[in-house]
Parts: structure tokens; C-alpha cells; sequence
């Protein structure tokens, strides 16, 4: 039985609840808008998340047996908690660790917490489309060369947009030097449940992997997983920095659809996997005939792809990837997961349908016909030179503090971080230098209808160190 049918059961004995939620499962009142019945705390014989014996512990069993790591435990507040854990229990305080430039606002902020010191790995990028490459194990080997305290390295793989790197020949590298290996695989969960899509970081020589089942497998927003994957990592620490950073009044919705996943994943993957296959297999035949706007796929220009990343690339029209997803939103209600100055990003998963595949391709096959091809050039996204360091991003964000204008921020010293969200790359990080370009970059971006954030600043504004301007 699984924690699902536990739930459902336990809902229809009578019990009544004189017991958290305050909700008391009063469906008359509530209405079957959502599962109020299954929406338990940790009563007797449903176990505690953080120090699970019974039925939560035998949903974290089934998850390492499915994914064939050394322990898997469950995350219900995504996997940014996951991240975190995991961070700071790999580290101490001080430590140094190598991290991609393009890791997620989580791992930027578990530097912060952790007191780390941070050496960045630039991540290539693939020029005509405007997305992050690969990193390769030779990158990785030269940017430890002349770390003296690197204990950590932490990889996005894949990226948001799908692209893959070398984990097994990346690990090997990072091993060697006596660091552990985090990978960040937020949006590979569905990886290593077929031939068609990569290998998961979890059987590639990573030490900890965390996934969002909710990315990309039938499971609802907030639910993850963390994996441990070799003996380098102490469990009872991750366990303990799990609690830290996960609440202690977990939800059963979440956790029962988690395990309610696992058993679809295990009755129904080959079923599931094959059909899905064929859908995109299709997809990507329907739409050669573009001739203005382009679907990425990769041409020995990166390490792996994964294909169920739709990268719907607009640099020959006159469009940008923005105005692309305004047409597929208003014109044919498809609503894309993310866009930019280059391309609209569709997000594809086992649950998509022939038609919505269909729908896609025939909307793009038709939106075609009316682009234009364009004679200017669009301003590149990606920045890829990184900022001058000030001093650390804990000591940034822990000096005095004054908010100024994004606009008239320049040769101040970043207390921030500025990106545009998704993907939540920073295009400067507390502690770094803001300069005269980057600014104009701002501008230029906005200009392409992409809204610039700080994590800290309000209404436009940014937040520096109240320290004298560098000549700029």
C-alpha cells in the first residue's frame, strides 16, 4: 500500500480529527476543490519525515530503489531546500568550492548562509542560440589547478534548457582533488528511466543529486528529491540539515503524491517513456519545415540534450522570443515556460498529449508563414564577463547598506543580485563591482521587454555598499 491509498483510506474510517490541520477535513464546508481529507499531520501510523521509521520511511526505500542511489529522501518545499542541505552539509564554514555560473538563486544563497568562498566556473555558451553549453572536465580540472581549498563543486546539469554536461568525467576530475560533487539535475528527474533521454547524475559518479520531481514527472509544484549517491557523504548530516531547512509540519498532500509518482514511474515507465518518445520524435520531424523560426537540436555542440526541452529560437525574424510567446499565449492559448530576447522555451514532460504536441507544431508551422526575417542584430543576453570581486558575498550583504536607482548603480559594489527570472542567473552577485556595461546591458534588456530583478532592491532599485564610487 502506498502512502496514497494509506491517506484515502484513513480518510473514509470515521475518525474524527481533534488534530492539526485546522481545516478539520470538513469537506461540507470546504468543498472537493482540494484533498482537505488527506491533509494529515503526523498522527499515529504516519511517521515524521525527519526521523522517519514507518511509511514515509518506506517511500524514501522505494525512491533510492527506483533511482539506485545509496539513500534518497523526500523534499516538500522543492528543491531549493535541497540544495541548501546538501550545501551546507558537504561544507564548513570558510571552505572554498568551484560553482557554474549559472547555478540556481538557491545555491547563491547557500554560499551566503554557509560563509563560503566562491570561485566561478564560466560556462560556455552556444553563440547563435544564446543558451548555456556544456562544461567540460578539462574546464573543471584547470579551475582547480590553483584552488587551495575547494571542497565543493557544484554543476547545473542539465540546464534549464536542457543542455547536459560530463558528470561521470567531471566527477573523476573533482574526486581527484579530494572535493565532493553536487549536481543540480532540477530538471532531469525524469532522466534514466530510458534510452532516450541522458543518463541521471545519481549512476554517473556524483556524491549528492537533486531533482524536481515536479519539473518534469507527474508530481505537483514544491515536491523534490535528494539523492545521496557514494560514501563520501556523511547521511546523518544531511538528515540534519534537512530538518534545518524543510518544515516540521510537512504536508501529506505532497509527500503522498511524491510516493503516488514513484508507483507510476514503476508500473508504467516503459508504457509512459515509449509513448512520449514517439511524441517528440514527431514533433521535431512535423516542424522541419521552418524556414524563419528554428527548434534547437543539437549538432556536436554540446555533451548531451535533452530533447524535451522545446527551445523555440527566433534570432532570424524580426520577433524575439518574447513576442514569440505573447503570439502562441493570445493566438493559439499556449503559454510557454519561459522566454527571451532569442527564443521561447516549451517545457514537455511524459503527461503532454499528441494534441498539445500537435497544437505546438501547428501553431508554429503556421506563425512561420508570417515572420519576417530580420536585418538588425538582437543584443546577446548572456554576459559573460564576470565582475570584478570586491569582497565576499557574506561580508557584502552583512556592511551597511544603501538602496540607488539599477539605472545609476554604476561603480558601486553590489549588496544584491540582479537577474532576469526564470532562468535566475545573476548578472552580478553581492560582492562584485557594478560597471558602466553591465548597466547598459540593463537597458538594453529591458528595451527587449524582459523585466531585470533584484532580490533586494524594491521599485527599480538596487542595494550597494554605502562606499565611495570606483572610477568607472
Amino acid at each position: 500500500m502506498d502512502l496514497q491509498q494509506k491517506l484515502m483510506d484513513y480518510a473514509q474510517n470515521g475518525r474524527y480529527p481533534f488534530h492539526m490541520p485546522g481545516h478539520k477535513r470538513n469537506m461540507d464546508l470546504l468543498g472537493d476543490g482540494f484533498p482537505y481529507d488527506m491533509d494529515i499531520t503526523e498522527i499515529d501510523g504516519f511517521d515524521n519525515l525527519h526521523h522517519a521509521q514507518g511509511i514515509l520511511k518506506q517511500c524514501m526505500e522505494k525512491a533510492a530503489t527506483l533511482w539506485k542511489s545509496k539513500a534518497s529522501f523526500l523534499l516538500i518545499n522543492g528543491s531549493s531546500g535541497g540544495l541548501l542541505a546538501a550545501i551546507r552539509s558537504m561544507t564548513k564554514r570558510g571552505d572554498g568550492v568551484l560553482m557554474a555560473r549559472n547555478c540556481h538563486r538557491a545555491v547563491y544563497h547557500g554560499v551566503e548562509l554557509c560563509g563560503l568562498c566562491p570561485r566561478y566556473l564560466v560556462v560556455p555558451i552556444l553563440e547563435d542560440w544564446q543558451i548555456h553549453g556544456s562544461i567540460t572536465p578539462a574546464q573543471v580540472a584547470e579551475a582547480l589547478e590553483d584552488m587551495q581549498n575547494c571542497k565543493l563543486v557544484i554543476i547545473t546539469s542539465p540546464t534549464y534548457e536542457g543542455v547536459v554536461s560530463d558528470i561521470a568525467g567531471i566527477a573523476d576530475v573533482v574526486h581527484k582533488k579530494g572535493a565532493l560533487l553536487l549536481v543540480d539535475e532540477a530538471h532531469g528527474a525524469h532522466f534514466g528511466f530510458s534510452t532516450g533521454f541522458p543518463d541521471t547524475a545519481v549512476h554517473l559518479g556524483a556524491d549528492i543529486v537533486v531533482q524536481s520531481l515536479h519539473k518534469t514527472l507527474p508530481c505537483p509544484t514544491q515536491t523534490a528529491i535528494l539523492h545521496i549517491c557514494s560514501e563520501n557523504v556523511c547521511v546523518s548530516e544531511v538528515k540534519r540539515q534537512l530538518s534545518v531547512f524543510q518544515t516540521s509540519s510537512p504536508s501529506y498532500v505532497l509527500l503522498s503524491a511524491i510516493d503516488h509518482c514513484m508507483t507510476i514511474l514503476q508500473t508504467q515507465k516503459e508504457m509512459l517513456f515509449s509513448a512520449y518518445e514517439k511524441r517528440l520524435k514527431r514533433f521535431y520531424e512535423e516542424i522541419k519545415v521552418l524556414q524563419i523560426l528554428q527548434v534547437y537540436q543539437p549538432q556536436n555542440d554540446v555533451f548531451d540534450f535533452d530533447k524535451s526541452k522545446l527551445i523555440l529560437h527566433t534570432k532570424k525574424s524580426t520577433w524575439s522570443g518574447v513576442e514569440l510567446s505573447r503570439r502562441l499565449r493570445k493566438i493559439y492559448q499556449l503559454e510557454m515556460e519561459m522566454q527571451q530576447p532569442f527564443y521561447a522555451l516549451a517545457m514537455t514532460s511524459v503527461c503532454d498529449t499528441d494534441a498539445g504536441l500537435e497544437r505546438l507544431q501547428n501553431a508554429l508551422i503556421a506563425l512561420d508563414k508570417q515572420a519576417m526575417i530580420s536585418k538588425e542584430e538582437k543584443t546577446p543576453m548572456i554576459f559573460l564577463q564576470l565582475p570584478e570581486v570586491y569582497c565576499s558575498v557574506e561580508e557584502a550583504l552583512q556592511t551597511e547598506q544603501k538602496e540607488v536607482p539599477l539605472w545609476e548603480s554604476a561603480g558601486y559594489v553590489c549588496a544584491d543580485y540582479v537577474w532576469i527570472y526564470p532562468p535566475g542567473v545573476p548578472f552580478v552577485v553581492a560582492g562584485e563591482w557594478i560597471s558602466q556595461e553591465l548597466v547598459q546591458r540593463f537597458t538594453q534588456l529591458q528595451k527587449q521587454q524582459l523585466e531585470i530583478e533584484c532580490a533586494y532592491g524594491t521599485d527599480g532599485c538596487i542595494m550597494v555598499l554605502d562606499t565611495k564610487r570606483k572610477k568607472h
